[in-house]
């Protein structure tokens, strides 16, 4: 009997789920893939665009380009769900499903600190690009990169903006006009990432980036130029913020969130609480051995959807489920000067097992290869 996968979100996970289960499964099996955007943009490639290294075009793509390959992909806002009768509610229609794959990402919001969307930042592709036009401006003066809130997504990315940002000023030859202070709530920089964090620290003051560890914005004061941290004010030129991460609103009320207000998935297979339905990327959390949850990053979530997608095949087949998530991942931080590193985990290994190499030239041409690898694979 046909099947109906149904996959919300066209980001990464959502992409990787829905393109290898077209490959996979028989042609009479129905794959949708649904995001209220029909574009994909590559993220890991968006601290570049800030530079003005990379132009948006270059790493964006057309999902509606996946219909060539047999998804059917719908441009279109979700309105509600019915678990209990496998429906989710579209704009202008439904879809009844025997799979649903829940990739929808993270949720980006400003208002929990007031102010804080005057801030620049380089998260999402129209911030990315502005920041690329306002950057040739600024000559002078203090920059405050933010992480407003734990968690955000590819954790080593506020770092890598800072790393770039200090290359970008020196090569200009106003690095000793120009102040880049780092503040996060985290004790360390990266501290899930164990001694990896103690590296990036070193390098942070290497390059006479000041870090500011265990502290949250309360309000931003765009008008005097202030972050009010509390009992701390610290004055700003130019600030640059991770925005606030949430779970999608319209995922609000389905009931299958943790405790942590994320939707919790079986560490192994990625399955909820709900019949048949799975969440992959960054709007679900998933324990990794130290019970910490996993980072919200790009690829894990590429992971994730290999995993969901692999078994569901075999039990549309018939046959059994093998696979399970392995918790395994690396991520590629840029760190200026054509030079990057790279960064291993193991979230389920006991301990949990961390490594970076680098910084060299390697692991940045590295990282340019596979932001063309990945665009040419899936697209």
């Amino acid at each position: 009997m046909p099947k109906t996968v149904l996959i919300l979100g066209g980001g990464t996970g959502g992409l990787v789920a829905a393109s290898r289960l077209r490959r996979m499964l028989d042609k009479e099996h129905r794959v949708i893939l649904v995001d209220r955007s029909p574009y994909y943009t590559y993220q890991p490639s968006l601290t570049w665009v800030m530079l003005g290294k990379r132009q948006l075009p270059r790493i964006t793509r057309d999902l509606r380009d996946l219909r060539n390959k047999g998804i059917e992909v719908k441009s279109t806002e979700i309105t509600g769900f019915d678990l209990d009768n496998k429906r989710v509610h579209l704009a202008r229609e439904d879809i009844d499903y025997d799979y649903l794959i829940i990739a929808l990402g993270a949720a980006y919001s400003v208002d929990e600190v007031p102010g804080l969307g005057s801030a620049w930042t380089f998260y999402h592709p129209d911030g990315a690009d502005g920041m690329s036009e306002e950057l040739p401006r600024f000559s002078a003066g203090r920059i405050a990169l933010v992480a407003p809130r734990l968690p955000y997504k590819c954790p080593p990315s506020l770092y890598e903006g800072a790393f770039l940002l200090d290359a970008y000023f020196r090569k200009r030859k106003l690095r000793q006009n120009v102040q880049i202070d780092v503040y996060t709530p985290e004790p360390t920089p990266l501290q899930q990432y164990g001694d990896v964090g103690e590296r990036i620290l070193n390098l942070l003051h290497k390059r006479d980036i000041t870090f500011t560890a265990a502290v949250e914005p309360k309000s931003i004061d765009p008008a005097n130029r202030l972050i009010h941290f509390g009992s701390t004010t610290c004055a700003y030129d130019m600030l640059v913020a991770a925005p606030i991460h949430r779970l999608p609103p319209i995922l609000d009320n389905l009931g299958l969130s943790g405790p942590d207000g994320w939707l919790a998935a079986d560490s192994e297979t990625l399955a909820t609480t709900a019949p048949d339905v799975y969440a992959i990327g960054d709007c679900n959390t998933v324990a990794g051995s130290s019970g910490e949850a996993l980072p919200k990053s790009g690829i894990l979530a590429h992971g994730e959807a290999e995993v969901v997608a692999r078994n569901l095949t075999a039990e549309i087949a018939g046959r059994d489920p093998i696979w399970a998530f392995g918790g395994q991942g690396a991520c590629y931080m840029e760190t200026g000067y054509s030079h990057g590193a790279i960064i291993s985990a193991n979230h389920f290994a006991d301990p949990p097992h961390f490594s970076l190499r680098g910084p060299s030239r390697l692991m940045h041409w590295a990282k340019v290869g596979s932001e063309r690898i990945w665009l040419w694979r899936w697209f």
